[in-house]
């Protein structure tokens, strides 16, 4: 038993290493060599009341604040003032164990890292079952600092080895250690409401039915956790954020990722992207929540106040610094986007409540025209009948995409819920983040990034990582599932007839490039019409895009 035990711990850790690292190849100093005590010295922190946390954001709106994953300890740790250090015929080991009761996860901020490059770091669970690194200087972010992945538990160990005669003495200070105790990525096993920690029962899981033919887009969307040192706060404190990948007509793969503005905390943020995030089955238990890069930057925003989001269209352009791993990258879409402004119905994709990703559908999207929010926003009511979904906490900065499934809109905040699926939400229009929120700086506007050569494109379509191009056309089987009258046409008018639901839905109209030539709203029934008159003579693929199912037939216009 004994022997079994040793195999299965080393492949357990192995599987961990491979998740934080992608590599199994190091392993901490303590781990492989003898003579090493196993007494290290043990900082216990500060209790902190997770149910109070929890209380305090029962309080706070959608609109309001930032959904809370995790605080901080505000410390001031180095190698000279805490931990244990031991001394080898081949260099000095330092350690130290942190403690935070009732953690979920925890992580460590560094805001000074500097090692040379035999310096190993690692963060690792006390049972030696979780390992991350070896962090190098090439983990410190854009602003300057450091952040750790999430250990699970209560407890982490940080482990420091520096060979003798490194080229010169590494020199760290532990500035907060974070405690989770919001468990974002279902590890813990402290779910609470029926899915998870989204509240109530109406979010749809991406792998139900209403997630069929967005499964690019779904793979384009990402969970974003945000680390910043906040003085209203009190210090180090963890915000997530929903964004997505997002193309640019030059199409070379740079991972920016479009999100709110109000997803910023600070201008030094620290940043991790989650990938995949998402469970298996529809209502199931079970998904993925290991694959994430660390870092980004900051490279335009709507304005530099956070919260004044009714004097700009409150979007957000990060860029990911840190390394998209080859276990999910080939899963990778850069999503693509319409800043033409008109409208259609699509879908909004998201993580509400830190929560595994999840699929709403609207039934109304429109322009703001008046007050504060004029041309800035558009106002989405999502299906109530059947219910299709609704955001909360934790959707903000998620994409609204159109019929053709090109992102139109970020969130930014409402009222909608599962209390009051009714309730609207307001969406910053990217017609409007493109060159407007009146200034004239390129972090201020999308062109100068998406657009960078100013081509003028108004549309652009998706590409996987692979480099093919999604053309929301070519993807789909072109079955005819209905008929359209008559066809040829040869007026300004056809009738549709098929076996559809009476619903609201979108009629998309392509050629035969794949190109978006019309799209209008339209209410489903077995006969409705159509008017066609702005076409001009050529073949067209028709699609009716309603809530449950997308309809697909052929139509050629010969005056």
């Amino acid at each position: 038993m004994k022997k079994i035990f040793i195999i299965t711990a080393f492949l357990a850790l192995c599987f961990s290493m491979l998740h934080a690292q992608e590599s199994a190849a190091e392993l901490p100093y303590s781990f492989t060599h003898r003579g090493v005590s196993l007494n290290i010295d043990n900082v216990r922190l500060p209790d902190i009341d997770n149910e109070r946390l929890f209380a305090e954001d029962e309080a706070r709106a959608k609109e309001d604040r930032l959904l809370r994953l995790a605080v901080g300890h505000n410390v001031g740790y180095t190698f000279a003032n805490c931990g244990r250090v031991d001394s080898f015929a081949d260099g000095k080991l330092w350690r130290v164990k942190f403690s935070s009761k009732d953690a979920v996860m925890m992580s460590i901020v560094f805001d000074r890292f500097n090692l040379p490059r035999e310096g190993r770091l690692f963060v690792y669970s006390p049972d030696r079952e979780q390992v991350f690194g070896p962090y190098t200087n090439h983990d410190v972010q854009e602003v300057g600092k450091a952040l750790t992945d999430e250990v699970v538990g209560d407890e982490v160990v940080v482990e420091y080895f520096e060979p003798a005669g490194a080229e010169f003495r590494g020199d760290v200070r532990i500035a907060g250690i974070m405690h989770t105790y919001r468990d974002f990525l279902h590890i813990a096993k402290t779910d609470r409401g029926p899915h998870g920690t989204a509240e109530g029962s109406c979010h749809i899981d991406v792998a139900c039915p209403e997630g069929v033919g967005w499964e690019d887009e779904i793979n384009a969307v990402v969970g974003i956790s945000i680390t910043a040192n906040v003085p209203s706060e009190g210090g180090w404190v963890s915000y997530w954020c929903t964004g997505a990948m997002v193309n640019n007509v030059r199409m070379d793969k740079t991972p920016y990722v479009l999100s709110a503005n109000h997803c910023v905390a600070t201008s030094d943020q620290l940043h991790r992207f989650y990938f995949n995030y998402q469970l298996t089955t529809c209502g199931g238990s079970t998904g993925n929540s290991n694959y994430s890069a660390n870092g980004g930057v900051i490279v335009a925003r709507s304005s530099t106040n956070s919260d004044n989001y009714s004097a700009n269209s409150d979007f957000l352009l990060l860029r990911i610094t840190g390394n998209l791993g080859a276990l999910y990258r080939n899963k990778i879409v850069f999503a693509g986007w319409d800043r033409s402004g008109a409208s259609s119905l699509g879908a909004g994709i998201h993580h509400p409540g830190g929560d595994w990703k999840k699929i709403s559908l609207p039934r109304n999207v429109s322009t703001i025209n008046s007050g504060y929010y004029a041309n800035k926003y558009f106002e989405v009511y999502w299906r109530t009948n059947p219910n299709k979904g609704v955001t909360e906490q934790g959707s903000s900065g998620s994409p609204l995409f159109n019929g053709r499934q090109l992102i139109i809109g970020t969130l930014t905040a409402g009222s909608s819920s599962c209390t009051y699926p009714g309730e609207s939400d307001l969406y910053g229009r990217l017609a409007y983040h493109w060159n407007n929120n009146g200034a004239t700086a390129n972090d201020r506007k999308l062109q100068p990034w998406l657009d960078p050569d100013n081509t003028g494109a108004t549309t652009l379509n998706s590409m996987r990582y692979d480099g093919s191009v999604i053309t929301g056309i070519a993807d789909q089987q072109l079955e005819e599932t209905f008929t359209v009258a008559p066809n040829p046409v040869t007026s300004g008018t056809v009738t549709v007839n098929g076996d559809f639901l009476t619903e609201n839905a979108v009629c998309n109209v392509y050629n035969t490039m794949g190109q978006l030539v019309m799209s209008k709203d339209v209410e489903t029934s077995s006969t409705f019409t159509i008017n066609v008159n702005a076409l001009t003579n050529g073949v067209y693929f028709v699609e009716i895009r309603g809530s449950q199912r997308n309809y697909m037939s052929k139509m050629i216009i010969s005056r």
